[in-house]
């Protein structure tokens, strides 16, 4: 397969040249007469005459042509060594148009190793690279047959004449890779056309091919990332790598204006062919699990010297490639045909590909050599070479990487079947390790009844001790109802107060509007009639303000007074903290008239209804708000100069998914030995009879075990008391609770 492509240019040199004219022969040079043109173009090889030095009146047509030489232009520089010894010098052809041909347009297409000035009847055409008598300024130039226009007048002769300059690197290379010193041809119009297109088939078929192996490339690097430890999949990404380089330097090589440059890139395309092919041996060793020999050795001696001779050698042409290529070839099918042998699961996937190959190789070669018209034949477009050789390349990369692909999912199925064994090893083990754990179990039932019998007495302590605990509870929340009665009651003195009032008044100017002249007044007095009744308007409208207050002070009185079992439902923390802290402290007044303190409350408007327990949440603040006005008003009786009792209250929404109530006041804090404890059941800090020890104690499990949230107390003894409640926030749907108090 790697031998395809000298192959390729050998056979395609070989019709080139079965096309050559013969040297032209001694004597003046003939004028050369154009009679038609041929489908493919016109190669001008005979009729040069050649003069070294450097005259640009040798451009003219007038020069007498008599002391300069026949000469063949289009051979390589080697075989021209009059042309290196004069390092600049100048060509020049006569020929004549047919008047069949001189109303068509006419180009001529340069291909050279060389810098040149090509002239027509003495008019300065094109230039291609610099020129100049030292060598070390001379910079050659690849035209790739760029079309010039020829502005041909008159059925008379036309004389071309090149002036060119010699580059000396050139000398060291072989006549393989610097076939041609100086090659014109001559096209017309629709052989450009067929030349336009041939190009672009070929460059086509070379980024196809380069697109291929680059993708294959790629493919296996993965494979082998993937596994790698089948290193055949990384010999094989190398190897398809230095193919695609090598087709991509083929593909762009026209495109290199620099002669010098241009060498180098062809140069480059066959190291990465040989290089490549090397690799690819060394990718079935490792695919068919071939220990490295000798032989693997010496073909990586074998490509340095077949790249040495094919870059120097001199009259090799091509052959230092095709017999490097047949021994590369040779042990690939060694390889193969061994694999086959040990009956190899699939390796007559890689000797199909192979066969393939080399059956499409040996038809293009027969078709050279006995048809050479038949592979220019266009199949939809396409020449007919370029349907054989697109294939060759191919079949063995694709059949080896379908070998690859097949081993890699005859691996994946012979994993998935080892996990299949192990999954039903481990079933096993499960079964055995529940049939211990049974045998466990059932000492341990025995080991709890023994455990049973001895904690049957400290179980029914235990119950004597929460059926006290139930009583004292039962207590606290009669106490807890007492106080809120009370400060209920002093709440609604106020609402009623203003509803009495403002009825009084609305009946007087009522009764005024009634006994006054208010049917006998003029229109010009009406104004006064409708101010009096915008002001009992007014009235009316508090008095339905705070009669709907009073309302629902009633209300919640009534529902902080129920026993059962709440029900979770979506509710604004911002009215319940506030109506919560004015109950606290209009009870806290109602026992003791003297005591005033300022309250405010920090309420976020933004704040959602959180799904809660409103009754349960309500004792807790009534809890916290009696706790804050209990401290500043302790504070407040010792007398401290300037001290201003205040409790505050605050919500906002955090950014964990919580929300945070904090109940703050500015009484004595709480010392750092009770900090502790304060959560505690039974524990206090009041006068014996002012408190049981309950009321943090409840409101601590109502928050964290009724709504699964936070109690915490931020204290400074002698400064301040901050208690922050925080709730998670759900959208979860409301649910009833079975906690109870």
């Amino acid at each position: 397969m790697s031998s395809a492509l000298p192959i390729v240019l050998w056979l395609m040199l070989v019709a080139w040249s079965a096309q050559a004219w013969a040297a032209p022969p001694a004597g003046p040079p003939p004028v050369v007469t154009v009679e038609a043109m041929p489908s493919t173009g016109l190669v001008l090889k005979r009729g040069w005459t050649f003069r070294a030095g450097d005259d640009p009146a040798w451009a003219l047509p007038t020069v007498d042509e008599g002391p300069w030489q026949p000469i063949d232009p289009a051979q390589s520089p080697r075989q021209l060594p009059q042309v290196r010894q004069a390092g600049v010098g100048w060509l020049r052809l006569r020929f004549r148009v047919s008047p069949a041909l001189q109303h068509q347009a006419l180009a001529l297409g340069v291909f050279q190793y060389a810098a040149s000035e090509i002239y027509l009847n003495g008019r300065l055409l094109r230039r291609y690279g610099t020129l100049s008598t030292d060598p070390a300024r001379v910079v050659p130039h690849w035209p790739d047959g760029e079309p010039i226009e020829l502005p041909i007048t008159g059925t008379g002769e036309q004389v071309l004449a090149v002036r060119y300059a010699h580059w000396a690197p050139f000398e060291g290379f072989s006549d393989f890779f610097v076939p041609v010193f100086l090659e014109t041809r001559l096209d017309g119009l629709p052989q450009l056309l067929q030349n336009q297109r041939h190009e672009a088939t070929y460059k086509t078929a070379d980024m196809l091919l380069f697109g291929a192996f680059l993708l294959l490339s790629l493919l296996h690097l993965a494979f082998y990332v993937y596994n790698a430890a089948q290193r055949a999949n990384r010999y094989f990404a190398l190897y398809t790598l230095l193919q695609a380089g090598s087709f991509c330097c083929t593909g762009f090589l026209d495109e290199v204006g620099h002669s010098g440059w241009r060498l180098g890139v062809d140069v480059l395309s066959y190291v990465c062919l040989h290089t490549g092919s090397v690799l690819a041996v060394r990718a079935l060793y490792s695919l068919f699990s071939v220990r490295v020999g000798p032989t693997y050795v010496g073909l990586w001696v074998a490509n340095a010297a077949s790249l040495l001779l094919l870059t120097f050698g001199q009259g090799l042409s091509w052959y230092p490639t095709v017999a490097f290529m047949v021994l590369v070839t040779a042990e690939q099918l060694r390889l193969t045909l061994g694999a086959l042998r040990r009956t190899k699961q699939g390796a007559g996937i890689v000797a199909a590909g192979f066969g393939v190959a080399l059956g499409l190789l040996l038809l293009f070669a027969f078709m050279a050599k006995y048809y050479p018209a038949l592979l220019q034949v266009e199949v939809l477009y396409i020449p007919l070479h370029t349907l054989l050789t697109f294939p060759a390349f191919l079949s063995p990369v694709l059949a080896i990487s379908l070998f690859l692909t097949r081993r890699f999912a005859i691996s994946s199925r012979l994993l998935a079947i080892k996990l299949a064994e192990v999954r039903r090893l481990s079933t096993q083990m499960l079964t055995q390790q529940r049939e211990k754990q049974q045998l466990l179990a059932q000492q341990n039932e025995t080991l709890e009844r023994l455990v049973q019998q001895r904690t049957a007495a400290l179980q029914h302590t235990l119950t004597n001790l929460q059926e006290t605990q139930q009583q004292l509870i039962q207590k606290e929340k009669m106490a807890s109802l007492g106080e809120l009665t009370a400060g209920i009651a002093h709440e609604i003195q106020n609402p009623l107060n203003f509803v009495n009032n403002f009825a009084s008044v609305a009946v007087e100017l009522l009764a005024e509007l009634v006994e006054g002249p208010l049917r006998a007044l003029p229109m010009d007095k009406r104004e006064d009639a409708d101010e009096l009744v915008g002001e009992i308007t007014q009235d009316l409208e508090k008095i339905t303000h705070h009669g709907q207050r009073a309302d629902g002070i009633v209300k919640s009185m009534l529902e902080h007074s129920r026993a059962k079992s709440g029900e979770r439902q979506l509710t604004n923390l911002n009215p319940l903290c506030d109506e919560y802290l004015r109950l606290s402290y209009h009870g806290l007044r109602a026992k003791d008239k003297s005591f005033n303190a300022r309250f405010h409350a920090d309420l976020d408007e933004r704040l959602k209804p959180v799904d809660v327990v409103p009754q349960d949440l309500g004792r807790v603040l009534l809890n916290l708000f009696n706790n804050a006005f209990y401290a500043v008003h302790e504070r407040q009786q010792l007398g401290e100069p300037g001290y201003q009792p205040e409790v505050s209250v605050s919500t906002q929404r955090t950014g964990y998914g919580q929300v945070a109530i904090r109940v703050r006041d500015n009484g004595r804090g709480i010392p750092e030995a009770v900090r502790q404890k304060i959560f505690q059941p039974f524990f206090t800090t009041k006068p014996v009879g002012e408190g049981t020890g309950l009321g943090l104690s409840l409101s601590y499990d109502i928050v964290t075990k009724g709504h699964g949230g936070t109690l915490t107390v931020d204290t400074r003894e002698g400064a301040y008391t901050e208690f922050t409640v925080c709730l998670p926030v759900t959208d979860d749907k409301p649910q009833v609770l079975t906690y109870s108090v």
